[in-house]
Order: C-alpha cells, then structure tokens, then sequence
C-alpha cells in the first residue's frame, strides 16, 4: 500500500494540523489532532509559530517528528497561510515526513500578492514563492454541498476527495481540522487565565 492509497484504508490515522486564529500576540498556537478514520482521538500535539514569521514549515514538521508515529497516513492542515502570513511549505512537509500532506480552507486565498507586498514590502518574493510551491487550489464540493478549496502534496486530487468524504461529517469543515482548532483555542484560552 502506498502512502496516498492509505488515506483511504478502515484505520487511516490523520494528522489534524489548525492555528488558534487569536491574533495581536507574537505568536499563534497549533493544535494537532491524531484522528482515526472512524473519528477517534489517539493523540495530540501543539507548538507555536511566529506571527509574521516563516517558521510555520518547520514547526509543522517538528510536530510529526515529536509524535513519532509510524502509523499516520497522512497531514491535513487548515490552509497553508497561517500567523499573518507566515506561508507552509507543502511539499517542504511532504518529503520530510513521507506523508501527503492536504490544506484545507472555506475559501480561496484572493490577490494574496497585493497583501504580501503591502504587508512585507521587502521579503513578499519569498512568501509568494513558496505560496506558489503548494500548487493551484482546487475546489472540492463535500457530499453536504459544502464547498471546500484545497492544496495538496503527495496524492491525487481522487485521494483527496475520499479523504474529505470519510472526515467531514457536518459542515464545510474536516473533523481532523475541526478538532485540532478547538485544541489551539482551549490552550490559548488556558495559557491567557494562568
């Protein structure tokens, strides 16, 4: 079995990657999820990036690494923009964890090249750069007529929609996704009160 062809298997093991969307700190908080295909939790993980930053990348990666699970099949993020602007690397995640790896967003990034020159008049190039290594985005209508835009590494857009019709079970947006972003959320929410 391959790695894309293991998204689709009884036990496929995901991991959901989603940022705590509180902004006005140095840094944003990543919730991780490990979540089976028939949407058990059996693992978590967390890390910061630089809001601004270009550490989301390996961030992402180290989080893989700190789990060190053989038994996961794939990363499915949601979107590849995160902490103002601090831009993954796809394919970068990809060959460093021989995983396929899926961003997912309810909506399509739009004249992203204007908001990186405004906001990072001096280093847009290199955020827009590796935004482009990512490949098109691709809309996926879900089977609750939800329409999902996503980019992906490492397996076919066919893989991608059985991934999105197995983990999504209400809404536009994928448990692995879902969960992850109420794990960010309930840190932040902790380290704020502490």
């Amino acid at each position: 079995m391959t790695p894309e062809t293991s998204l689709l298997k009884p036990a496929a093991r995901l991991l959901g990657i989603a940022e705590s969307g509180l902004m006005g700190a140095s840094h944003s908080v990543l919730g991780g999820i490990v979540i089976r295909a028939d949407l058990i939790i059996d693992g978590i993980v967390w890390s910061k990036v630089t809001v601004r930053g270009m550490d989301a990348t390996d961030t992402i990666i180290g989080m893989v690494q700190r789990l060190a699970r053989a038994d996961l099949n794939g990363i499915m993020i949601h979107g590849c923009i995160l902490a103002g602007y601090n831009i993954i690397n796809l394919a970068e995640v990809h060959e460093a964890t021989n995983l396929p790896v899926i961003s997912i967003t309810g909506e399509p990034q739009e004249d992203l090249e204007a908001h990186l020159k405004s906001t990072f008049p001096s280093g847009w190039k290199e955020r827009l750069k590796v935004y482009r290594r990512n490949g098109e985005i691709q809309s996926f209508s879900l089977s609750n007529q939800h329409i999902v835009y996503g980019q992906f590494i490492g397996c076919k857009k066919q893989i991608v929609k059985g991934v999105l019709k197995r983990f999504t079970r209400f809404g536009g947006i994928p448990e692995p996704i879902r969960v992850a972003r109420i794990l960010a959320r309930a840190l932040v929410k902790n380290q704020s009160s502490n």
